[in-house]
């Protein structure tokens, strides 16, 4: 029957846009960006939410700097670090939202993809031509 068809498609099309969600979501959770200054002075690692993993100095030089240009040299280290796992993370999620969330919530971990899209779509609720309800 070509309903039968169709209903077939619809299952196949919802558990492959399923499974490329819960993807975006993994890759985004696994996404660390790694920077080092200019100078080489300090290294810094980033997670994907642009938080501060790791911060190594890579040399005894910063125990002459002032205060203020360590600091800055940290901070905009930390800056192009977390620009670049901002930049990996949208490479991994679609364009635009899905099922009318943002991206910001997807890049933000706020979504339960098994909530959102269950693994098993239960249709026994739709009025289809041709089927008894």
């Amino acid at each position: 029957m070509d309903q039968d068809r169709t209903l077939e498609q619809l299952a196949a099309d919802y558990a492959r846009h399923r499974a490329a969600a819960v993807e975006a979501t993994q890759r985004v959770a696994e996404v660390s960006a790694t920077v080092t200054s200019p100078q080489g002075l300090v290294t810094v690692t980033v997670g994907g939410q642009g938080e501060l993993r790791s911060l190594t100095f890579n040399s005894q030089d910063y125990r002459r700097m002032a205060p203020a240009e360590l600091s800055r040299i940290v901070v905009e280290t930390v800056d192009r670090a977390r620009e670049s796992a901002l930049q990996q993370m949208l490479g991994a999620l679609p364009g635009t939202g899905i099922a009318g969330m943002s991206v910001r919530d997807m890049m933000a971990g706020r979504i339960d993809w098994d909530r959102v899209l269950p693994e098993q779509l239960d249709i026994s609720g739709f009025n289809l031509p041709g089927r008894m309800a």
